[in-house]
């Protein structure tokens, strides 16, 4: 668990780039990089992880560090004034519905899952971990295929219910890893299970920031949360994480759609 700043003080020494995975040597010009950009936060809520990288792996995050803090600053109304430093484009269509066009945010999220893997584990999250099988990640911004024109929303897939009750049923039982930074503002849990099917270990997580679920909310689709997959590429378990465990109990879940909702 991660959830005080003297727990944070022992990840600052990792001897590995998060963001290239590659260990420091002797002349490499280093700096740090907040998990997630410190510009999400409001000022008073900051308490932030921070992890060593290479200057040049994190010179160019900058503008997408900037552009995320400013959406899920709308989560607590705050607009830049100055519409010169407003950095979202947005595309408007008909029926109410508009489109953020600018910003991968999954990429940005899979950031904060490299840095937050190595925190809880104190090994990198190498470039060939496996997240390609559709699905891997649901964020609350629901997403459409780019060049359709009017957005054609793709559908939620079923797993995702699946991985919230995973959480939600490993966090009743005490069973889970965690980082909880910036006042409890972020939150990121997860738990490894061992597929069925081929027996690889899946890390099933889920992100929480300033309860963004609802920026998301688009006619006719449900807010949810953010919670998804990945597999390493041996497709073992690190050293010191938690197996996920299952329960003939039946826990309750209102919100099925999100892993920290009741």
């Amino acid at each position: 668990m991660l959830v005080k700043q003297k727990d944070f003080r022992a990840v600052q020494r990792l001897t590995f780039c998060y963001l290239c995975a590659k260990d420091f040597v002797e002349g490499d010009q280093t700096n740090r990089d907040h998990v997630p950009a410190q510009s999400i936060f409001l000022e008073a809520d900051r308490e932030p992880l921070w992890l060593p990288t290479h200057i040049a792996c994190n010179s160019g995050e900058s503008l997408t560090d900037e552009k995320i803090g400013q959406l899920i600053a709308l989560r607590y109304g705050k607009v830049p004034v100055d519409p010169a430093k407003r950095r979202l484009a947005i595309t408007e269509f008909s029926a109410g519905l508009a489109a953020l066009t600018n910003l991968d945010v999954d990429a940005a999220v899979w950031r904060w899952v490299r840095g937050c893997h190595a925190a809880l584990y104190g090994e990198p999250l190498a470039g060939d971990f496996i997240t390609s099988c559709p699905g891997a990640l649901v964020t609350p911004f629901p997403r459409a295929p780019k060049g359709t024109g009017f957005p054609q929303i793709e559908k939620l897939r079923p797993q995702h219910a699946a991985f919230v009750q995973t959480l939600k049923l490993n966090r009743a039982l005490e069973n889970i890893d965690r980082v909880r930074s910036n006042k409890g503002r972020f939150l990121y849990e997860c738990v490894w299970h061992k597929a069925d099917r081929d027996g690889l270990w899946l890390c099933v997580f889920g992100i929480d920031v300033y309860d963004w679920k609802d920026l998301g909310q688009t006619p006719g689709h449900p807010a949810r949360g953010c919670a998804g997959f990945y597999v390493l590429h041996d497709g073992n378990v690190p050293q010191g994480a938690t197996q996920g465990r299952t329960s003939s109990i039946i826990y309750p879940s209102i919100d099925v759609l999100d892993p920290f909702g009741p």
